[in-house]
């Protein structure tokens, strides 16, 4: 049987533009960068230190909590809103692998978490030019950094950022395949998630959890938008070992649990 994981790719893709919760986060988003724009300067002073300054501050404040939830309200629908109306089982009528079906699902997870983190740093760019210049980086004693420096450095943040990210998509599907209802499969990923948060550092297993590391790069950025001293390493391995490792453990765990599951009932 030849590979039907393209042909189920493009499915996915289409259902994700059917849906209203795929915009509904991506309005989201828009309106939160809106609101940084008006109120940025009041909260921090690296939000008016330049255009870099304001980008970083702006992302951020995206991905602290509203960013991810709307990744988790789109992801934790994915296999969930299938298993609840049974067009799962019609899904793998065809001769189709599980596992193919999982990972389309997974890619368009990530995909959509791409798209929701580009729009956000696009806004924040066009917002930012309104008021600011993307010139080079400095202080009171001249550049310490130059144009062309800081925009590679913020290409590199952008990057890593989607490292911890990835790990969240496939946390928010694994829970999408272990509950059968979309609406408490997104409450029981966002309620679980803020849980984690509020109690991690009580229990000691921060250094453990990947979500640790989901605004590392905008804070490490926004040292360098002040024109201080900055330093990914060593804490940069860390952080793709941690975000990698866990996206890796817990996406093979969501598989094996999909690929095991008894569909019809």
């Amino acid at each position: 049987m030849s590979s039907q994981f393209l042909p189920l790719l493009r499915n996915e893709a289409v259902k994700a533009a059917r849906r209203k919760v795929t915009y509904f986060g991506i309005v989201l988003i828009g309106l939160l960068c809106v609101l940084i724009y008006f109120v940025g300067g009041a909260i921090s002073s690296a939000a008016t230190a330049n255009a870099w300054g304001y980008v970083v501050f702006s992302m951020q404040l995206v991905f602290t909590d509203l960013g991810p939830i709307c990744i988790i309200m789109f992801v934790a629908m994915l296999v969930a809103e299938e298993t609840a109306g049974g067009t799962i089982r019609a899904a793998l009528a065809a001769p189709v692998h599980r596992w193919e079906l999982y990972l389309a699902k997974a890619v368009t997870g990530l995909g959509y978490m791409l798209i929701l983190s580009a729009t956000a740093l696009l806004l924040s760019v066009a917002l930012a030019k309104i008021h600011y210049d993307f010139g080079a980086v400095g202080d009171s004693y001249g550049v310490v950094y130059g144009r062309s420096r800081a925009l590679k450095e913020l290409l590199v943040g952008f990057g890593l950022s989607w490292m911890p990210l990835s790990a969240l998509v496939m946390y928010a599907l694994l829970v999408s395949t272990l509950i059968r209802s979309q609406g408490a499969a997104v409450a029981v990923a966002t309620s679980l998630l803020f849980l984690i948060e509020f109690t991690k550092h009580l229990v000691g297993l921060d250094p453990y959890i990947f979500t640790r590391y989901i605004t590392y790069s905008w804070l490490t950025l926004l040292e360098f938008a002040q024109g201080m001293d900055y330093r990914w390493c060593p804490e940069v391995w860390s952080m793709i070992a941690l975000s990698g490792g866990s996206a890796v453990v817990i996406f093979g765990t969501g598989l094996i649990v999909f690929v095991r599951q008894d569909l019809n009932h």
